[in-house]
Order: structure tokens, then C-alpha cells, then sequence
């Protein structure tokens, strides 16, 4: 089990060491949170609807429907915060201060994992952690020996973060912005 993140880039977060605004760490930006409508699952726009315009004609019709599949409803609130947050990045916005903390990460992380990433071809591959493309890379980390497990931990923080942001800058230098939605 884990959190994924999807979007222009995909991957799985590094369990026990990532957390999902884990892109918060890389840039400065503020998450957008998701919300559906109860009942049709529809994405909810809080900010202008009080209820689902695609599937009702009315507020009331949306509230008769929840009642409908569960008498016991609170219909205080038609929508629900989804389970992930979402995140814009463009490149006149972000792409600088992205560069600035990786090269922070490259110079706390080990030598051999950052020639491995030297050493991936600039493809759409990147775009996708499960093509394999950064197994090597990661192998170099799992080979590591460490004296302690806090030190342990931070070392995969980091170079899961360096990963994910490896992801971002292709993506951003390649198309000029990344947009992700994060499992949380």
C-alpha cells in the first residue's frame, strides 16, 4: 500500500519517508484541495455551486437524491473533501527556485546516486517513476550502508525528494509547466 501522485509526471511516494506535499519542500506553493459532490462524485467547485449543476436542476433535487440513498444524511454540506491535493507549477514561476533546491540535494546526497541520474536519458520515461528508469539510481541507495536509522531516513528523504523533483524539472523544461494531484 502507499500514496501515488499523477498528473503530467506519476509515481509512487516513498513509503515511511515522503509525505505527500512532499512538492512543498521542492517550491513555493500552495496546494489545491479537491472536493466532490456526495451522491454523483462529480467535482464540486465550492467556491461558486452549492450543489452538482451537471447531474441536478436544483439544490433540492440534489438534497431529495442524498436522502434517497441514505435517510440518515447530513445535508448541511452536499460535497466532500477528496483524498489529494493538486499543485500548478509553471515554469517562469517555479523552474528557478526548483534548480536552486536540487542542487541544494545534490550536494547532501551520495556521489554514485547523482552520476546515475546523470546518467538518464532525457526521455518521456522520466515522466513516469514505474518505467524503471530510475531503479539504478535508487539501487544506489538501497546499497548504502548506514550507522544509524535516523540517518538512514534522511538520506532516503532526500533522494526520494531529489526524485520527485528530477521528475518536475524535466517536466517544466520539456512543456513549461507541471500539473500533479498528490494522494494523501
Amino acid at each position: 500500500m502507499g500514496r501515488y501522485y499523477n498528473g503530467d509526471i506519476e509515481g509512487k511516494f516513498w513509503v515511511g519517508v515522503q509525505s505527500s506535499g512532499d512538492v512543498e519542500n521542492l517550491v513555493t506553493v500552495t496546494p489545491h484541495t479537491f472536493y466532490s459532490w456526495v451522491f454523483c462524485g462529480c467535482n464540486a467547485e465550492i467556491e461558486d455551486e452549492t450543489y452538482c449543476h451537471s447531474c441536478f436542476q436544483s439544490q433540492t433535487e440534489h438534497e431529495e437524491a442524498v436522502i434517497e440513498e441514505n435517510e440518515d444524511a447530513d445535508l448541511e454540506c452536499l460535497y466532500m473533501e477528496m483524498q489529494y491535493n493538486g499543485y500548478s507549477l509553471d515554469e517562469s514561476t517555479h523552474y528557478q527556485e526548483l534548480l536552486d533546491n536540487m542542487n541544494k540535494l545534490k550536494s547532501s546526497l551520495n556521489e554514485n546516486f547523482i552520476n546515475e541520474f546523470d546518467k538518464i536519458e532525457q526521455d518521456e520515461n522520466i515522466l513516469n517513476a514505474f518505467s524503471g528508469v530510475f531503479k539504478k539510481a535508487c539501487s544506489v541507495i538501497s546499497d548504502m550502508k548506514f550507522e544509524n536509522g535516523k540517518e538512514e531516513k534522511t538520506v532516503y528523504e532526500l533522494a526520494a525528494r531529489y526524485t520527485l523533483g528530477y521528475q518536475i524539472e524535466y517536466c517544466m523544461r520539456t512543456t513549461g509547466s507541471c500539473n500533479i494531484s498528490c494522494e494523501y
